[in-house]
């Protein structure tokens, strides 16, 4: 089962790589990761906040001056800047875009990839242990694994890693269960009216 991921704008790409290299060349692409995170889910969690910086009807400089006020010293200078820059170009709404792409951008340059267990229960630690190793042997890379119990699986768990899920919950299989009793029953239906 494939998973549904949002559909990101384009230019989220440019600007997470451009973004990305002036981090790595300052040392920092760590740093302005973090930031950046920081404040797309400060812009994403705060209604007020998002109204204020998505709003046409406040003028750009206001909007720049506002960020600088709040932000000079808590973030870098470039992050701050990529901030103004995206206000002067009327696309502040990408910041949560340019912020999950940056992540995955340095996940791949780092040799990492991130992955979602989420089982019914909790799992022991050796198979944990064990899906994470099966995940870096078929990824060749590092795994950054995060772990989601949800008793609506009812048993058995599922995996994500990027765009891939393995849904191996009971809960998808009595769905599929009921899928076939419901096409056989259709057809039986079909058989019968002739």
């Amino acid at each position: 089962m494939a998973a549904s991921t949002k559909q990101r704008h384009p230019a989220a790409l440019a600007y997470a790589s451009a973004m990305l290299q002036v981090g790595t060349a300052q040392g920092e692409a760590s740093a302005y990761g973090d930031q950046l995170n920081a404040v797309a889910h400060a812009i994403s969690d705060d209604a007020q906040l998002r109204v204020f910086i998505e709003s046409p009807k406040i003028s750009r400089e206001n909007k720049k001056a506002a960020l600088q006020a709040a932000l000079a010293g808590k973030v870098a200078e470039p992050v701050l800047n990529l901030l103004k820059l995206l206000i002067d170009r009327g696309r502040q709404f990408l910041v949560e875009d340019i912020a999950d792409t940056y992540g995955e951008l340095e996940d791949v340059a780092a040799g990492r990839v991130k992955a979602t267990i989420t089982s019914a229960t909790e799992i022991p630690a050796e198979q944990r242990d064990a899906l994470v190793a099966s995940i870096k042997s078929k990824t060749g890379r590092e795994v950054v694994a995060t772990e989601v119990v949800d008793a609506g699986l009812l048993a058995g768990l599922t995996i994500q890693v990027g765009d891939l899920v393995v849904d191996g919950s009971l809960r998808s299989h009595l769905q599929r269960v009921r899928q076939e009793v419901l096409q056989t029953r259709f057809g039986k239906d079909l058989i019968d009216e002739n």
